[in-house]
């Protein structure tokens, strides 16, 4: 798998991975499927986002033009101090 590159999963695969849904480093992008960053070697720095109840930046899940792939941006709200949490 290239650096950056999480692993994608359907609920299926995360529940069979994860029974106590206790996993660390996956976002839920969907209702449909999860990416998982569990492995450091191949993920981003991406997998260290927070969950937070006063958020300063959200995701937005994106097919890839001409692909039935998915990419996932992250934009913040505001502007974001240096060493603050996203």
């Amino acid at each position: 798998m290239p650096q950056g590159a999480s692993q994608v999963l359907t609920q299926e695969e995360y529940l069979a991975r994860y029974p106590d849904e206790d996993a660390r480093y996956v976002l839920a992008a969907s209702a449909d499927w999860n990416i998982d960053a569990a492995e450091a070697g191949s993920s981003s720095l991406l997998r260290y986002v927070n969950h937070s109840s006063s958020p300063n930046c959200y995701y937005h899940v994106e097919r890839v033009r001409r692909s039935p792939a998915r990419r996932v941006s992250f934009y913040t709200l505001r502007p974001v101090r240096p060493g603050e949490e996203l």
